[in-house]
């Protein structure tokens, strides 16, 4: 019962075998159609009602699957139905999300994928915000955990994006080391792949250097 929607996301992402397709697509549109009604969460946690697990699938990445599978031809009318549907209810909750929401979805999820939220733009008008209501910087020391992903491209994009944190955020650099990220991304400047070693060497940089725009 508690497959994450994370794993059916990639089963609708990768498996070849329409059946698997078909059978992971229905699964997300209960999901996504249910009501926290049906299945109490526990006292004290957050409903799980469809709207949260499709800002779960957001964080994901279903809607980029979503939108791939309405190209592909299938045999089975169940699963076309299930496509559109799922990209009706994404859509629909995407317009009612901040863009701060997609990200800390995204970054609560640990599946972190390039896009408008890593961009220096976002950083410049959200940095303040990863302060959390209680200061605890709780969402960076989550994006910090993301730099020893083993997954190369999350590992990357946290880099990209703590460089960008330490560049906007007022005094980032000092909360950025008392958290320990520099020692936590210094190992990736050697790092094999050469996407992740850039992105580490400017994070680095970015961590040491005051005036970044100047060794650009």
């Amino acid at each position: 019962d508690n497959v994450p929607v994370s794993a059916l996301v990639d089963l609708v992402s990768t498996a070849p075998r329409e059946k698997v397709v078909r059978v992971a697509l229905s699964a997300l549109r209960n999901l996504a159609t249910c009501s926290g009604d049906e299945d109490p969460a526990p006292a004290g946690s957050p409903a799980n009602g469809g709207k949260f697990f499709l800002t779960e699938m957001m964080a994901a990445g279903l809607m980029k699957a979503i939108t791939l599978l309405q190209d592909r031809q299938f045999t089975d009318p169940d699963i076309v139905e299930d496509v559109e549907v799922l990209h009706k209810l994404l859509s629909e909750n995407y317009k009612e999300m901040s863009r701060w929401e997609v990200y800390k979805t995204e970054l609560e999820s640990g599946h972190l994928k390039w896009g408008s939220t890593h961009t220096e733009a976002f950083f410049k008008e959200n940095a303040r915000t990863f302060e959390g209501t209680d200061g605890d910087f709780r969402l960076l020391k989550v994006l910090i955990a993301l730099l020893s992903s083993r997954d190369e491209e999350i590992a990357a994009i946290a880099c990209y994006d703590l460089g960008e944190f330490v560049r906007h955020y007022p005094n980032g650099r000092a909360i950025v080391k008392r958290l320990g990220a520099k020692d936590a991304v210094m190992p990736l400047i050697e790092h094999e792949n050469p996407e992740l070693q850039r992105h580490a060497l400017q994070c680095v940089s970015k961590i040491m250097v005051n005036n970044w725009e100047y060794v650009k």
